[in-house]
């Protein structure tokens, strides 16, 4: 819907530019040549009617501009929508903290909730944050990088790194999620986290690549 909109635009901002550039040529071309007076109030009128026309329509298009707020867009200074090419890894981070918040209370609530299995009508249309989310569980636990963040991955509930690796996969996430699911059940214990550090904190720069593709492919859905 939002490309559609988006495509009319533009098409309107041409059509507008036309009758504003061929009212303003034939005003000034057209109308001394004319063979009489008549011709000339006419072509005149005509003139300055595709003027207005081409003005009305940029007045239109200025009241229908992208002013619905997007999750990840939006600029509260200048309630407005930032453009699309300004979106970065910082920004898309900065607003999935925010999101996480909405899930849990804390992060170590967020892993023995199961936020990601228990609360499905917090994900938007089709469940579209669940990937973010997940990528941003462990993205944070690399960014954290402390043992008592690597614990909660692996003293967590089976259902818990299911559900997280489930999320990955809606994304395309086949091999993130069969290391994840490998490294929790081969833990010999709470303090066995140093291979399952190495592999996120490794991974760094491919999750925040990954959300950041993510978000750019489904932006329209994050309205």
């Amino acid at each position: 819907m939002k490309s559609f909109v988006k495509n009319m635009s533009v098409v309107l901002l041409i059509v507008a530019a036309l009758l504003i550039v061929g009212g303003v040529v034939m005003l000034a071309l057209l109308v001394p040549g004319a063979s009489s007076t008549f011709y000339k109030l006419c072509l005149a009128a005509i003139s300055v009617l595709c003027v207005l026309m081409g003005v009305g329509l940029l007045f239109c298009i200025y009241l229908g501009r992208d002013t619905d707020p997007n999750f990840f867009l939006y600029d509260p200074k200048t309630s407005r929508n930032i453009p699309e090419s300004e979106l970065d890894f910082e920004r898309i981070n900065s607003r999935m903290s925010y999101f996480m918040t909405t899930l849990s209370t804390s992060l170590e609530r967020l892993w023995a909730d199961n936020a990601l299995d228990t609360k499905p009508e917090k994900f938007g249309v089709n469940e579209v944050y669940k990937p973010l989310a997940a990528y941003k569980m462990i993205y944070d636990l690399a960014e954290i990088d402390r043992p008592e963040g690597w614990r909660l991955f692996l003293t967590a509930s089976r259902s818990t790194v299911t559900a997280l690796t489930d999320a990955l996969l809606m994304n395309g996430e086949e091999a993130m999620a069969q290391t994840l699911m490998k490294a929790y059940d081969s833990a010999t214990g709470s303090d066995d986290y140093e291979w399952l550090s190495d592999f996120l904190k490794g991974n760094k720069p491919y999750i925040s690549r990954r959300m950041t593709a993510y978000v750019r492919k489904n932006l329209e859905w994050f309205y």
